[in-house]
């Protein structure tokens, strides 16, 4: 049986990388406004290109577009 490959959205991948941390610290790790945080995991606003290399560099993750 093949297996299928689920692409997981930029939000669920950095809610997967927070393991346990909060939006709040990460919000203060990335240096990304806390209410422009949750609107982006909230899928309102899109990432940033520049937010998601600080997002990588504070969760010490591998999250792409």
């Amino acid at each position: 049986m093949a297996e299928k490959i689920i692409a997981l959205t930029v939000p669920q991948q950095v809610e997967v990388a927070l393991d346990g941390r909060t939006q709040r610290w990460l919000s203060l790790n990335a240096r990304i406004h806390e209410t422009e945080l949750s609107k982006k995991m909230n899928g309102i606003i899109e990432f940033t290109e520049d937010e998601i290399t600080r997002i990588n560099e504070a969760l010490k993750s591998k999250i792409k577009k």
